[in-house]
């Protein structure tokens, strides 16, 4: 949603049935939100360029509750605290495919 002065505008639908946490957060200089869902796997996405979410990635952290980033030096990680399971860690890894 955007706010127009007056009103919200509906800027992009995301799909979240089953979802118990939608949160942004930056790591590593990106900017992402994560949507963590307890019928599906969660989402990660991306902002975009042009200010819309690009879904990046899959996370089968079950029913996850809240995310947090770890920076380590120059590593990143994400922890995915979970309801259901094991807290899961992801390292957070960039790969250049320019190259």
């Amino acid at each position: 949603m955007r706010w127009e002065g007056s009103m919200f505008r509906e800027v992009q639908q995301v799909p979240a049935r089953g979802s118990m946490v939608f949160q942004p957060l930056a790591v590593a200089g990106q900017r992402y939100v994560l949507l963590g869902n307890d019928y599906a796997p969660s989402r990660v996405y991306r902002l975009g360029p042009g200010g819309h979410l690009e879904p990046i990635q899959e996370l089968l952290a079950p029913s996850p509750r809240s995310f947090a980033p770890i920076s380590m030096g120059h590593r990143h990680f994400l922890v995915a605290s979970s309801f259901k399971g094991a807290t899961q860690i992801y390292r957070h890894v960039t790969i250049d495919l320019g190259a």
